[in-house]
């Protein structure tokens, strides 16, 4: 007997239901004709289901609905499916079966955030429905929507179901830190150490952990136990260092730079931090040798050739950004460069060295203040002549210069208020150019002593005010800076 006859079988039983309730023998009629249906179809234990509805004293219109629904999805008829089992829920709203067949039928159809949500209403019910595993992908599944709560959630009760399935704590762990919560991140890591203690990722991401809560010395233990457990992991030397110089031991980061430099002299930002060491120990010309080396392993050979003296660093950290989208730049005919806060120079030197190469091209810095070293390493470009200092009020000079007038423009002053970092944004925005890129250098930087200090709160408000002015062009994850384009005007500037 052929599909489409079933099929055409099941609508018409499906239509013979409408007013069954008071139509008692037409139901149980069209119940006995579909079981036999099924029956001559080979499909026994169907049939028997059907033959029983048959036989009941009133319509179960749950059950008739739900069975109906599987009939249509054996025929991957998933839409009729979809309806009859969503009308068989107003009758069992709590029926863990019909969530599941519901949670199936949308993954055969491919719509994975309606899987998602049906198999977490049905183990909602039934908790018991779905393993240890099951719960981690419907963890992965959440995460991936955006259901942070969510994911957390089905990652929890996968780690209750099974305390050995550590990549569970793992995820949980990162899920927590994304919340802010350190302590119960530590739980989870701490358990994945007790398990196995020869997980080198756990070790490090504790003592990062500890680090941030200021527990120098168990971070710096952390830290040790990651290398031994694995030599080439370059983030757990780097934070070690780190460690080090945020407890101010500025003699164990210098000797542990130089040992990594004598073992694997090609990491970069080894140099940035033998800097800040030696700075912290009161050698300032071995600092900006340390930073000029790092600058030169990062692609900017004139550092060293043109001998500019930088000996704090801000910028080195940023230039794999600025080598992707502002090298492509260069050269360029009445370019032009806002830069807000200054300090030593350092960007404004890559700048002219990098970008700024056309005769024509134009850099302004403003600043509170400009110093010596400045000057003198601005003088050493070669390219003086192209640039403007604005010295002292910054806010004053952005409300003055030409609206639309900037290519690019980067913000990187110091001051990190809130309200004021949102007023500077507002003001540099007007003197963007619709395709010209703004940078924010302290984006995600915060002072958690201090709720004021949130640049991040400034800028996201005033981006937040102009949605669909601009687009996103980078926002690492491991940095603070965002590099946005201006796509159109705001309002008031129509």
């Amino acid at each position: 007997m052929s599909s489409s006859y079933l099929i055409k079988s099941v609508a018409n039983c499906a239509a013979a239901f409408t007013g069954a309730q008071e139509t008692r023998p037409n139901w149980q009629a069209t119940c006995r004709d579909l079981g036999n249906l099924l029956q001559g179809m080979g499909r026994f234990d169907e049939a028997i289901t059907w033959h029983s509805l048959a036989l009941e004293s009133q319509p179960n219109l749950a059950e008739i609905y739900a069975q109906l629904g599987r009939l249509y999805a054996q025929e991957e008829n998933w839409e009729e499916a979809i309806a009859f089992f969503e009308d068989a829920l107003k009758s069992q709203p709590k029926s863990v079966l019909i969530y599941s067949n519901l949670a199936q039928i949308y993954g055969q159809m491919g719509n994975r955030e309606q899987e998602t949500a049906y198999w977490y209403k049905a183990v909602a019910l039934n908790p018991e429905l779905v393993n240890a595993q099951g719960y981690f992908k419907l963890g992965q599944a959440f995460e991936e929507q955006g259901k942070i709560d969510e994911a957390i959630e089905c990652y929890q009760r996968s780690c209750d179901r099974e305390d050995t399935l550590l990549y569970a704590y793992y995820k949980l762990a990162e899920m927590r830190l994304r919340q802010g919560d350190l302590d119960s991140a530590k739980a989870c890591l701490e358990h994945i150490i007790e398990q196995d203690a020869n997980q080198p990722q756990a070790h490090y991401q504790l003592g990062r952990i500890l680090s941030s809560q200021g527990q120098l010395e168990p971070a710096i233990k952390e830290f040790r136990q990651t290398i031994k457990l694995n030599p080439e992991s370059e983030w757990a030397y780097s934070s070690l260092v780190q460690t080090f110089i945020q407890g101010q031991k500025w003699d164990e980061a210098i000797s542990t730079c130089n040992s990594i430099i004598n073992l694997v002299e090609e990491f970069p930002w080894i140099y940035p931090l033998l800097g800040n060491a030696l700075r912290g120990k009161g050698k300032i010309a071995e600092a900006a040798a340390a930073y000029q080396k790092a600058c030169v392993m990062k692609g900017w050979d004139e550092c060293l050739t043109k001998n500019y003296f930088f000996p704090v660093d801000h910028f080195t950290y940023r230039m794999a950004l600025f080598e992707k989208h502002l090298v492509p730049l260069a050269a360029q005919a009445d370019f032009s460069v806002l830069e807000v806060g200054n300090y030593l120079g350092m960007s404004a030197c890559w700048l002219l060295d990098k970008v700024l190469t056309h005769p024509s091209a134009k850099l302004t810095c403003t600043d509170h203040q400009f110093n010596k070293t400045l000057e003198e390493n601005l003088a050493k470009t070669g390219a003086q002549e192209k640039v403007t200092l604005l010295e002292k009020n910054i806010s004053k000079h952005l409300a003055t210069l030409k609206p639309q007038s900037f290519d690019l423009i980067s913000l990187q002053e110091q001051r990190k208020q809130w309200e004021y970092v949102q007023k500077n944004t507002t003001l540099a925005w007007k003197l963007l150019k619709v395709g010209g890129i703004i940078i924010f250098a302290g984006y995600g930087w915060r002072n958690p002593n201090d709720p004021q200090k949130d640049p991040k709160k400034g800028i996201d408000l005033f981006l937040n005010s102009i949605q669909g002015k601009w687009e996103l062009i980078a926002h690492p994850s491991r940095g603070l800076q965002l590099m946005i384009r201006k796509i159109a005007k705001s309002d008031d500037e129509e």
